[in-house]
């Protein structure tokens, strides 16, 4: 989160203080980069959503990356207010790391200079590199099941992400993703412009990356060095399947590792040719039908076959062809509906009752999921 406007706006010698900043001190200065990350957010989220979620939202469809839109005002609401958590977070350490540049404890500098320009573009891309790897390992690492709700839920409770998406995390993970903008200036020196770029270029990418829709141009994914850079569809596929995708700046990590979605560059040019363009005022369960999905689903010793509207969660439209399928509330929350998917993918509007074992071993809530591939295979 941007930390260079708190370093250039705070009027720096009133900071000469012995020992700990004082309590009025911190709050005045706390308050301070509180209201200009604010600000950032409304900069740059804001208009996004406004843009392409409220105001031309039917303008923009033919390049929305989920075809039909699953968010709804309870993911809006709680993305808003797990962001402003997260900048509560954000101004803490903000405040921290700039008490601690006046005391001269980080390697900061003004002056090109002092290093001369090529240090300037080499720190640039170590910046970017080391936050990408770190990004990638601490991402991943918070998708163990011991480590997940304690601190990356809270970030995937939009499987449909926005714009509003991109900062709402829980407050452990908030620092997490804030960590290389504190401990970076403390390792390398890095001049004042690389320190505002680099939170420049990582605001942007995050929205983009939970915009929703692609702007990058078709072929991006097969065009020599700038296929590393992560389109929209990348991140947007990891809310939707959850593991894999892992990736913030580059795909290179996912790449190297083999936790890039294999349809990934598919899944991209799918957007670029889609010949029939689909209504944003669809809701998930209506039954007007897009795509049909051939669903084969074995409940003990019988086995049913039968087409599934896409639009329409795949218990409903067993239940709708007098298909029996186990059930209970059907609001995705006493898992009697519960399947293993064994061929296929889909995604679940929600979750309040599988673990995060019972998602890696395939399993799922066939009231709230919706087929993503033209075959599914579940078995109870």
């Amino acid at each position: 989160m941007p930390v260079g406007a708190e370093l250039c706006s705070i009027d720096k010698p009133s900071l000469k203080l012995q020992g700990l900043m004082s309590i009025s001190l911190f709050s005045q200065y706390f308050f301070q980069a509180f209201t200009e990350i604010v600000w950032y957010y409304v900069i740059f989220a804001i208009p996004f959503f406004l843009v392409f979620w409220v105001i031309w939202k039917k303008y923009w469809q033919p390049k929305r990356i989920q075809v039909v839109q699953r968010a709804t005002s309870h993911h809006f609401k709680h993305d808003l207010a797990f962001s402003f958590s997260s900048f509560v977070v954000f101004a803490i350490m903000d405040v921290l790391l700039l008490h601690l540049e006046h005391k001269g404890y980080t390697q900061l500098y003004f002056k090109v200079d002092q290093y001369g320009w090529p240090w300037i573009f080499i720190s640039l891309a170590l910046v970017l590199f080391v936050d990408d790897a770190f990004f990638y390992w601490t991402h991943r690492a918070m998708h163990h099941p011991r480590l997940y709700k304690f601190f990356h839920k809270v970030h995937h409770e939009s499987t449909d992400p926005s714009p509003l998406t991109a900062f709402a995390f829980h407050p452990s993970e908030a620092v997490i993703e804030n960590a290389m903008n504190v401990v970076l200036p403390f390792i390398l020196p890095l001049h004042f412009g690389v320190i505002i770029f680099w939170q420049i270029f990582s605001m942007l990418n995050n929205v983009m990356g939970h915009l929703g829709y692609e702007l990058y141009p078709a072929g991006w994914t097969k065009i020599p060095f700038l296929r590393y850079k992560t389109a929209s569809v990348h991140h947007n596929m990891h809310h939707q399947l959850f593991h894999g995708n892992y990736a913030l700046y580059f795909t290179w990590w996912d790449k190297w590792m083999g936790t890039e979605f294999q349809d990934y560059e598919a899944r991209y040019e799918q957007i670029f040719t889609r010949k029939t363009k689909p209504s944003a005022a669809v809701s998930p369960t209506m039954t007007s039908s897009f795509n049909r999905v051939k669903v084969t689903a074995k409940v003990l010793e019988q086995t049913y076959v039968f087409e599934v509207d896409d639009q329409q969660s795949i218990l409903q439209s067993a239940l709708d062809q007098q298909i029996p399928l186990p059930y209970s509330c059907k609001s995705g929350r006493c898992g009697t509906c519960k399947m293993k998917c064994t061929e296929g993918t889909v995604i679940m509007k929600k979750n309040a009752i599988l673990s995060t074992a019972e998602l890696e071993a395939g399993y799922v809530l066939t009231c709230q999921s919706f087929p993503q591939t033209d075959k599914i295979s579940l078995e109870k």
